[in-house]
């Protein structure tokens, strides 16, 4: 399989804002490894295995993220993620999926998101999500084998 072209944001010339965007998000205060694991989970789900190759490629050169990383598709029969890193991969698979609307983010979920991450991570997560469902369709459409963002 070969790419169809190269990466679209670099055409564009729109990198730049994307690494500001990107560096907003892992100075919110959310934990590096917790995106991860999201990160992980957008590319499970899109099919995007250059995103999957990455995350885990990733993962590997961290030892908190090494000895998870591979539960991340059974997370939720997995003990080896808590509660607040299990309502963030439950809002990860909500937004990626968007199968009803306004109300594939229930309010029940809001909720539980609420209760264990503040503003300012709540909004890193959300733009996390959207972000990275972005590069998933970018490099899934185009066929993108090798990362090409910088």
């Amino acid at each position: 399989m070969e790419k169809r072209m190269n990466n679209p944001a670099l055409i564009l010339g729109v990198n730049p804002a994307i690494q500001t965007m990107m560096g907003s998000i892992y100075q919110s205060g959310i934990s590096p490894e917790l995106l991860e694991y999201v990160g992980l989970r957008v590319g499970q789900m899109t099919n995007c295995e250059l995103c999957i190759g990455e995350a885990i490629g990733k993962a590997k050169d961290n030892p908190i993220t090494r000895d998870r990383i591979e539960y991340v598709l059974s997370w939720r029969d997995s003990k080896k993620f808590n509660e607040s890193e299990q309502t963030a991969l439950e809002l990860t698979e909500a937004i990626t999926k968007l199968e009803n609307k306004y109300e594939s983010v229930s309010d029940e979920l809001w909720q539980k998101t609420e209760k264990y991450f503040g503003e300012k991570e709540r909004s890193a997560l959300v733009v996390f999500i959207s972000v990275m469902n972005m590069f998933t369709r970018i490099n899934v459409a185009t066929r993108q084998l090798t990362a090409e963002w910088a």
